[in-house]
């Protein structure tokens, strides 16, 4: 298996399908947590799904993008 290397800023826009809403969202989003050292990730579920985890700084919490998403870096 190929190892991906992926570019992530630090501070981004992201907007993907979610399946709670049952459309589009977009958000800004951090890949670190706020004042701590916690970091996001981005890895292939089991079932072949990549995940991307980042901290929401519109809901101030951890979400889990999966599937089709844009990220931006938000200057």
């Amino acid at each position: 298996m190929k190892d991906t290397q992926i570019q992530i800023p630090q501070n981004f826009i992201i907007t993907y399908f979610a399946n709670k809403h049952d459309t589009f969202i977009t958000r800004r989003g951090q890949w670190t947590k706020p004042d701590t050292d916690k970091k996001g990730k981005y890895f292939i579920s089991k079932d072949g799904k990549p995940c991307f985890i980042y901290w929401d700084l519109d809901a101030d919490g951890w979400r889990m993008a999966t599937w089709a998403m844009t990220i931006k870096e938000n200057k």
